[in-house]
């Protein structure tokens, strides 16, 4: 372990990595050391974590058993390709144990590095899909206004576009996204019924024959935690289904227990024609992307593109199956349900703030949505851009909790292993932050 300040590292940090910190040293932590919820910076100090190293390290830091069977792997052999004539004994059991506990449809995998990487693939494949079945005129996309769908170029064109990078692509096609905060999106319309007759109208419009598929993140995390009405995603993949558009649902960051199941499709009684996965996957002790496919997808494909030269690695796949086995032997799908609860609950007094809009979540994803008027539902981001960085920056140096701001919400995102007392410690850090913040001047006070 090093023995240098973080102040120390900090400043190296700044010269190689990231530009120098706006409020010294102090506004970044060089993390050493995790075990379960709680991690330590360079100077020993403890913070629980609230975030889970970017919402995916569900079975906690410092597993040792995942220590070992990474190490084993390696021991024995670290990677080969599977293209070709090759694979792999820890590949085929991840995969039978993705399969095992997806929907019923869903019959093969596809593994890849990261998120961003098996959605940009989704993406190819839906396209290939329909090529192959002879509509090579169906290539857009319908996505939802506000999502995330990665950071390869296919996730800025999914995103619509981003500044910079590229203008909003023709094969974009977004859509209302499901918000039930935000009543005004829907004029005055039950939101499942205006989303469905969007639907409807575009696929009018834009004609199905021109549509490959539709991508949804099940609950919108990137957009502060957003999940919508149950009724939703059933009866929009229903439309979908009707008119040949197949349906990815994003789960890079609602499954292996994050929203309380393996995959929130089994929640909504989905059966998708692909599902995209990462995160929680594998922990984050290893970088892992999955792409799951229908049986109907998957022979159609015949499997589709040539695999990467990291696909199927050996340690990551030994690694998630493991991953896996604590999630069902330690029973963390029913953790996240009833830590996620224990947090709105704990939580539900700060409605009362003038700053707080909403409380919500699904699992152990929790967003606290902070507005600068309740009566427009505005962000108080929007007047006071600055508490992005300063409210975690709060919470973490007086309470010793990582939380971050994603959208215009406070999100809580931690290890499916955060004990309640934990829970309480977090809750009422949250509390005493957002309680402190003055909604006129914007300082916490």
């Amino acid at each position: 372990m090093t023995t240098d300040t973080n102040a120390h590292w900090v400043s190296r940090d700044a010269g190689i990595v990231h530009r120098p910190p706006d409020g010294g040293a102090t506004d970044r932590l060089v993390l050493v050391r995790g075990k379960q919820s709680t991690i330590w910076d360079a100077d020993g100090r403890a913070y629980i974590d609230a975030h889970a190293g970017a919402w995916l390290t569900q079975v906690g830091h410092g597993r040792e058993e995942l220590v070992k069977v990474a190490a084993e792997q390696m021991g024995s052999l670290a990677h080969f390709t599977i293209a070709m004539d090759f694979t792999n004994i820890p590949t085929i059991e991840l995969g039978e144990k993705l399969v095992r506990h997806a929907p019923a449809n869903i019959a093969k995998v596809r593994l890849s590095s990261s998120g961003s990487e098996a959605d940009d693939e989704a993406l190819q494949l839906v396209r290939l899909y329909h090529h192959r079945r002879g509509q090579p005129g169906r290539t857009k996309v319908l996505v939802l206004r506000g999502s995330y769908h990665g950071r390869t170029y296919g996730g800025a064109e999914l995103a619509g576009g981003r500044p910079g990078i590229g203008e909003s692509p023709k094969g974009a096609i977004a859509l209302t996204p499901p918000w039930p905060y935000h009543t005004e999106l829907y004029g005055g319309e039950d939101l499942t019924d205006f989303c469905v007759r969007e639907l409807e109208e575009t696929i009018a419009r834009v004609g199905a024959d021109n549509i490959a598929a539709m991508f949804g993140e099940l609950v919108m995390g990137p957009a502060g935690m957003v999940p919508p009405p149950d009724d939703y995603w059933p009866r929009m993949v229903a439309v979908l289904k009707a008119h040949g558009i197949l349906f990815v649902a994003d789960e890079v960051v609602t499954a292996f227990g994050r929203c309380g199941n393996w995959y929130t499709s089994l929640d909504y009684g989905l059966e998708p024609d692909m599902i995209v996965l990462a995160k929680g996957i594998a922990s984050g002790y290893v970088p892992l992307g999955a792409l799951l496919l229908s049986a109907e997808v998957a022979d159609t494909l015949d499997m589709g593109l040539h695999p990467g030269s990291y696909s199927g690695h050996l340690v990551a796949a030994a690694v998630a199956s493991a991953s896996m086995d604590i999630i069902e032997k330690e029973n963390l799908l029913e953790a996240s349900r009833l830590r996620g609860r224990q947090f709105l609950d704990e939580l539900g007094p700060l409605i009362n703030l003038p700053i707080v809009g909403d409380i919500r979540g699904r699992g152990l994803a929790v967003g606290v949505e902070l507005v600068a008027d309740k009566a427009t539902k505005r962000s108080l981001f929007e007047d006071f851009p600055g508490l992005k960085q300063e409210i975690p920056r709060f919470i973490r140096r007086e309470h010793g909790v990582i939380a971050a701001i994603h959208g215009g919400a406070v999100a809580l995102t931690p290890p499916l292993v955060i004990t309640p007392d934990e829970v309480t410690r977090v809750a009422a850090a949250v509390s005493d932050t957002l309680t402190r913040i003055n909604p006129r001047t914007g300082a916490i006070d």
